[in-house]
């Protein structure tokens, strides 16, 4: 619970001149894997809880001690067993930025994702390292804001901070230029609500080539985010960033492998003084398959079924 955290509570990493040491992780949700879906859909709690534990002894593996997830605890369709990532995390000597995911419709959801939260908290210290609420929904799309949801989530912090006797770095997950929007309109006070920025950052969604003047412009994050944490006056923590390698989007550019490998190698020896969690350990469920799909499931370190891509990308299996 070092480094940014503990920079979190003085915010003094900006104005240092001194080195910071980031510490980085990946994302990671276990919906990328056929047979976890097929088991949560067959209530099999056993299978669920082998291919979490499974996967994370293989993100171990590959060289990343730190995981943000998206959700708190994974249950299966009829809800009465639910794995506990923090329980496996903990086995595996690893660290969380532990996900509440904010059900729209289900507001009873999301109270079971904030008590789990709580009481992996409690249960096995010092394994969370953040609560992240909530992930890109403050605004939609086109940039609109979404009050209602803004609201839910300054109260889930305010809660989850309450319930934790205020000891625990609470964020969400929102797009950089979202956060730059509430700076100039931020009528619920999220700025307010958090103790670091939890930025997603992705020139890729931009439109951005991969290299801009035969660089890498992973090289550019450190710019974002000295911009951001200065219009926020609050440390950043970058979220999500990561390169897909291959899609159909219209308008974006440079979804290869080539691009992905470049992208990742620059993010792995970068210097930077803010963690980053590079999205993602694995590849989603593929729709067509390569090409012909959406680039978004495509930005995996490993395959979908925890395959090497590339071995000049990570040597999976």
């Amino acid at each position: 619970m070092k480094t940014w955290i503990r920079s979190a509570l003085v915010a003094s990493i900006f104005t240092s001149s001194h080195a910071y040491a980031a510490d980085n992780g990946v994302n990671y949700d276990p919906a990328h894997s056929g047979a976890y879906v097929a088991a949560q859909k067959a209530n099999d709690f056993a299978t669920m809880k082998k291919v979490v534990g499974d996967d994370l002894t293989q993100i171990r593996t590959l060289g990343f001690s730190r995981v943000k997830t998206f959700y708190s605890t994974y249950c299966t369709i009829n809800g009465q067993n639910c794995v506990s990532i923090a329980e496996l995390a903990t086995a595996r000597n690893m660290r969380l930025m532990l996900g509440v995911f904010e059900f729209p419709d289900h507001p009873d959801w999301t109270q079971a994702q904030i008590n789990a939260a709580v009481d992996a908290y409690f249960r096995f210290p010092g394994t969370i390292v953040a609560f992240v609420v909530g992930n890109e929904d403050m605004f939609d799309w086109q940039g609109n804001p979404q009050p209602a949801m803004q609201q839910r989530i300054v109260t889930d912090m305010t809660t989850l901070r309450s319930r934790t006797n205020n000891k625990v770095v609470v964020t969400t997950a929102q797009r950089e230029p979202d956060w730059l929007r509430l700076v100039a309109s931020d009528p619920q006070k999220v700025l307010q609500s958090v103790t670091v920025i939890g930025a997603n950052i992705y020139p890729f969604w931009g439109g951005s080539p991969e290299k801009v003047n035969g660089k890498s412009v992973a090289n550019g994050i450190q710019a974002t985010v000295a911009n951001l944490a200065s219009k926020t006056t609050k440390p950043v923590v970058v979220t999500e960033e990561g390169w897909p390698s291959c899609g159909n989007n219209a308008g974006m550019k440079d979804m290869n492998i080539e691009s992905e490998i470049d992208y990742f190698s620059t993010w792995k020896t970068r210097q930077q003084n803010f963690d980053s969690y590079y999205f993602a350990a694995y590849d989603k469920i593929s729709g067509g398959g390569c090409p012909n799909d959406d680039a978004d499931r495509h930005f995996g370190l490993c395959s979908e079924s925890g395959l090497t891509k590339d071995v000049r990308l990570m040597k999976c299996k």
